[in-house]
């Protein structure tokens, strides 16, 4: 697996990693990978705007509106 380098991490960074990576009782290279993993998580769950993900999902009746509509 490739090495990731973090260079100048500020000391109060690295004390908060190392405090969470104690507390799931994880090393400290297990904790970031967790934290980049959950970052990027959360992050694809913000590609599509708020109105698009909270619409509810397509009936079939609106499937077959769409189709009479000449938009299937």
């Amino acid at each position: 697996m490739p090495d990731l380098i973090v260079n100048d991490a500020p000391p109060e960074l690295l004390r908060r990693i190392e405090r969470l990576a104690r507390q799931q009782q994880r090393s400290v290279s297990a904790e970031l990978i967790a934290l980049i993993e959950a970052a990027l998580e959360a992050e694809s769950d913000k590609v599509l705007p708020a109105s698009v993900k909270l619409r509810a999902p397509l009936t079939p009746s609106d499937v077959d509106r769409g189709g009479k509509d000449g938009r299937a």
